[in-house]
């Protein structure tokens, strides 16, 4: 095992303000280095965290891919330039190479505590079942979807986002707080443990994997023209089948699910997600069993 350092990452989205006061108390009562794994912490968007906004000019959780067209964008777009410093700076070829990144999120969405994963990578998986393991967080394992891409923690070999809500932006909540506390100060716990075989995977993971997006109804216009129903605010992980109502709009016509397809919703009426017309995502559950090659390769760092 040759993890030495652990990037924490706080205020990615600058108006999501919990994650960063959180990093700050644990690193005024984290005097001392206890074993061999470091933890570097930076704030994602410093600008955007200073102005109380998401982001400057784009969002920069979408802004860590390479493109053809990074040259013409890298001096006009604060996010670009930034993402790019972090991976230089903390990447793993980085001046201070992390080989795993932690992205802390809030939500206005009602998701509780949960874990997000970009891809299956056996090293991402090796870190969620251990979370998942002694925290039962709910798993949204988000993939193949082409809108959305260029994820803070693709960067990495090995990355998570924890996502925290509902709390609205700009506002601080002591419970939320204590609950990336808790979760920052067990990562080394537990990589430690996995270092010592003191600690075995779960035989298998539930996770929620994504199929898509459901927009809002709109009008002539483009513009909104219902609302997430009363039975669906705050029914992030729960089923939803057909029949089920999911919007009302302006003429108070119940808009329902009409597929076949049981799913599970998250981010459901998600505030950040309106420029992206997303009323809600929707997921399909998977229990994926846990393979001796998940622990191998994260040992292999």
């Amino acid at each position: 095992m040759t993890v030495q350092r652990i990037l924490i990452v706080s205020g990615t989205h600058g108006n999501e303000i919990n994650p960063v006061w959180a990093v700050k108390q644990f690193n005024r009562k984290e005097n001392s280095l206890n074993n061999s794994i470091e933890y570097e912490y930076i704030i994602g968007n410093p600008a955007a965290y200073e102005k109380g906004c998401r982001y400057i000019d784009v969002d920069l959780n979408r802004s860590f891919k390479k493109s053809e067209n990074f040259d013409q964008y890298k001096n006009s777009f604060y996010e670009t330039n930034r993402a790019n410093f972090l991976v230089n700076e903390f990447g793993i070829d980085g001046s201070k190479p992390c080989q795993i990144a932690i992205d802390l999120h809030t939500t206005t969405a009602n998701m509780g505590t949960s874990i997000v994963m970009y891809g299956r990578r056996s090293k991402d998986f090796c870190l969620a079942a251990l979370l998942q393991n002694k925290f039962g967080l709910p798993i949204y394992l988000h993939e193949k979807d082409k809108a959305q891409t260029g994820f803070l923690v693709e960067a990495w070999p090995c990355g998570l986002v924890i996502e925290i809500g509902a709390v609205a932006q700009n506002f601080y909540d002591q419970n939320i707080i204590n609950r990336f506390s808790l979760i920052i100060s067990s990562l080394r716990e537990e990589i430690d443990k996995l270092k010592n075989k003191l600690i075995e995977l779960p035989k298998e993971l539930v996770v929620h994997v994504h199929q898509g997006s459901i927009d809002y109804p709109r009008d002539e216009k483009g513009d909104i023209d219902a609302i997430i129903h009363p039975e669906r605010i705050n029914q992030d992980w729960k089923m939803i089948k057909k029949g089920d109502p999911l919007f009302l709009d302006s003429q108070e016509i119940i808009h329902k699910y009409q597929r076949d397809q049981l799913i599970w919703p998250v981010f459901i009426g998600e505030v950040a997600y309106k420029e992206k017309k997303i009323a809600m995502s929707y997921t399909k559950k998977e229990v994926i069993f846990s393979k001796k090659q998940w622990v191998q390769e994260f040992e292999s760092f």
